[in-house]
């Protein structure tokens, strides 16, 4: 069976009849969304399954003919298909035309499925399929957005155009302005994910709010939930909850932020992160006793403010400056200072330089894990101290054990990182 399916897959009929497989597979997908929202909503709307797997195969076909005979017949024919689409919209009266635009990006993904790209008419139709299932959720997101979380976007997006290809591509005393800018956009782009499910997330339970709240920031997660536990004493075991399951998800998002840098790093990385990240949640989860469906919400200010961002490449530059020098004058005892100072107010600069260090082989991976950690622990222990000062003495109890969980994890993280003989 398996030699037949071997030679199936490599013979010239396969080769033939693949991309028009893949067309029909996708065209398909795209089909079954459009034919169940018809079916639930039980409004009209232009195709469903059939017409999609034909629209898509047609793009198949089309770029078929037009390889061998004429390349304007692609091109003939996606415009019949258009005006056929629209002359549909326009006699049935049909609403809107995101169907109709659907339909139009099948055909191309099916034109893409000859060409064998597969992989590119894949990605399509999943963001396709993305735009399409939630639009409800996007409404919403749209709904709740105000004129000052737009205005933060667009001049930061006008900001990054024109200041990224001004700035030298060159070290100064270590420091890059280019790559450090870069890392502002790639920092604002990861919180502003954070942001957008936070927003799409709306009031839900609070382990959830708390536990997306810490893509964003976990520090603000626990500014938000430690006075929230002072109003409303009843619900401070699901408030510690959120706050140790947000502090949770910090390690994750520290692995993923060394990957960009260094993915050789951010796989040793991964294993004390991962083992921090389990022990924090297995805690976060016993702690809730089934009350964690009051409504929240954690309040996180728009990552994309231009005041934020020259902040965070300030602060990343210094860290950057200051790692390389402690490291180069004080050894790895130098770099943990560093580590330790610049964890009392973010873990993320820290990360990258130190991802950034490794990667040019200036610090080894132990003292390089070891430092990331560090700074993640002490600020830990500032979010430990915030559900105090800004909280109430039983959440600075409830979440005591929590905030330990985290410390033993990252260090039996270490432990088994240093048994495996990676030093």
């Amino acid at each position: 069976m398996v030699n037949f399916l071997r030679e199936l897959v490599n013979s010239e009929v396969w080769h033939l009849y693949e991309p028009y497989l893949v067309s029909l597979l996708l065209g398909g997908l795209l089909g079954v969304e459009r034919e169940f929202k018809k079916q639930k909503e039980g409004t009209p709307s232009f195709g469903g399954i059939r017409t999609f797997i034909l629209i898509s195969l047609l793009g198949t076909v089309s770029a078929h003919l037009a390889a061998v005979y004429n390349q304007w017949f692609l091109m003939v024919v996606f415009g019949a298909v258009t005006l056929l689409v629209l002359l549909a919209q326009f006699l049935e009266g049909l609403p809107g035309l995101t169907s109709e635009v659907s339909a139009l990006l099948t055909f191309s993904i099916g034109a893409l499925c000859y060409f064998r790209e597969f992989q590119l008419a894949s990605l399509l139709a999943v963001m396709v399929l993305f735009v399409l299932s939630f639009k409800e959720q996007m409404h919403r997101f749209v709904k709740h957005l105000t004129l000052e979380d737009l205005y933060a976007f667009l001049k930061f997006a006008a900001v990054t155009v024109v200041i990224y290809p001004l700035l030298p591509d060159r070290n100064f005393h270590g420091v890059n302005p280019k790559e450090v800018w870069t890392m502002v956009v790639v920092i604002s782009s990861i919180d502003f994910l954070g942001y957008v499910l936070t927003k799409l997330i709306g009031k839900r339970g609070i382990l959830v709010a708390g536990f997306v709240g810490g893509l964003v920031s976990s520090t603000a997660v626990t500014a938000t939930f430690s006075p929230l536990a002072r109003l409303n004493p009843s619900l401070t075991r699901e408030y510690g909850a959120g706050i140790v399951g947000a502090s949770a998800i910090m390690f994750p998002r520290m692995t993923l932020l060394a990957a960009i840098i260094s993915p050789y790093f951010a796989k040793f990385l991964l294993i004390p992160s991962m083992v921090a990240f389990a022990f924090g949640m297995l805690f976060a989860y016993r702690l809730t006793s089934g009350k964690g469906a009051e409504e929240t919400q954690v309040k996180i200010e728009n990552p994309f403010e231009l005041s934020t961002a020259f902040k965070f490449g300030l602060f990343y530059a210094f860290v950057l400056f200051a790692s390389r020098n402690a490291l180069k004058y004080f050894g790895n005892y130098g770099l943990y200072g560093v580590a330790a100072i610049s964890g009392l107010a973010d873990v993320d600069p820290l990360t990258l330089s130190v991802s950034k260090l490794y990667a040019s082989a200036s610090v080894a991976l132990l003292p390089a894990i070891i430092a990331v950690l560090l700074s993640a622990f002490v600020n830990t222990l500032f979010k430990w101290f915030l559900t105090l000062s800004m909280g109430t003495k039983e959440l600075f109890k409830v979440t005591t054990p929590g905030f330990i969980a985290l410390a033993v994890g990252e260090a039996v993280g270490v432990a088994l990182l240093w048994m495996a003989g990676f030093r």
